[in-house]
């Protein structure tokens, strides 16, 4: 029997195989569980209850006629103001003896819900398990 030489063995093995790549797709990577989904939509209805509340207690203390030099209402009125700022001036503002009503502070806290409500349907839509 003759011995085979290195060169003669390598040419007569195969190259070296690569191992196939994991077959899985991004939506099996990015889903999460129900118990995340509804924590992190939790998070979600938090931060915009707060908005949604800031501008409630500016509504209501700008209709009962508050002292804006409190520091309470100044606090609230600084707080809610970049959330009520796209809103001013789109309806006209009612004053009845000191008494101020602002409108646009419930068309605010409409569009907030509005928009709380498309990022948790979002947030559901993108990265919820499929059931099969």
């Amino acid at each position: 029997m003759s011995e085979m030489s290195d060169t003669d063995r390598m040419k007569s093995t195969r190259p070296m195989e690569r191992p196939e790549p994991a077959k899985t797709s991004l939506s099996k990577i990015f889903t999460f569980s129900q118990q995340t989904l509804n924590r992190v939509t939790g998070f979600i209805e938090l931060g915009f209850s707060i908005v949604d509340g800031l501008i409630g207690l500016r509504f209501l203390l700008k209709m009962i006629a508050s002292n804006p030099d409190s520091p309470f209402a100044n606090f609230i009125y600084a707080v809610s103001y970049p959330f009520v700022y796209p809103f001013i001036g789109l309806v006209r503002v009612i004053n009845v003896q000191g008494m101020v009503i602002e409108f646009y502070d419930l068309v605010a806290m409409l569009v907030y819900i509005l928009v709380a409500w498309v990022i948790i349907r979002l947030v559901w839509l993108t990265f919820a398990q499929v059931r099969s």
